[in-house]
């Protein structure tokens, strides 16, 4: 997660930027917070991700972190906050309105890198999926999980509300994809 790190700080210059030299009414703020199965989390990075295009197929071409680079990134990420407090509220603010997602990333070893026992979380609508047990695979596993919803947003509008509500695992979130 350091180049995330890296990101996020360039990401957090162009708003501080753009926020001196710009009108406010080009900003978006969406608030909300970040809780698993009603505990806050706290210290989750969470990330508005552009939700319409290509943009993720641009990230695929990120090898080093250039110019192209931002340029890439900032086509897919478009708005963060670093960090919910201990009682999970987060605010990220966007650049402009549109269409994204939001997700929440708690890194659980503190090492800066996504990890299999790290949380991932979505704003969405939460669901539950039957798998086959990785440990025993002749029992099953009913694990909860989120299907991210999109928010859609205009320049300049501020939205709350907008809550991360459960958490998984990455490695248990990467089984459950398999079966969707």
């Amino acid at each position: 997660m350091n180049n995330i790190k890296k990101v996020l700080l360039g990401i957090t210059l162009v708003i501080i930027i753009l926020s001196i030299t710009s009108c406010e009414e080009l900003f978006t703020t969406i608030k909300g917070t970040v809780e698993n199965d009603g505990n806050p989390v706290s210290e989750a990075f969470v990330l508005a991700l552009n939700g319409t295009g290509d943009a993720y197929e641009r990230l695929g071409d990120i090898n080093e972190l250039d110019e192209s680079a931002l340029s890439a990134i900032s086509g897919v990420v478009k708005g963060f906050d670093l960090a919910s407090d201990s009682d999970g509220a987060y605010s990220a603010t966007l650049l402009s309105g549109g269409t994204v997602y939001i997700v929440a990333i708690s890194d659980k070893n503190d090492n800066d890198e996504l990890d299999d026992l790290d949380l991932v979380g979505w704003y969405g609508d939460v669901d539950s999926i039957d798998i086959p047990d990785p440990a025993d695979t002749t029992k099953t596993l009913t694990v909860i999980y989120t299907i991210p919803q999109t928010i859609a947003i205009e320049t300049g509008e501020d939205i709350t509300g907008i809550d991360i509500e459960h958490m998984i695992e990455y490695w248990l979130l990467k089984k459950v994809q398999e079966y969707l």
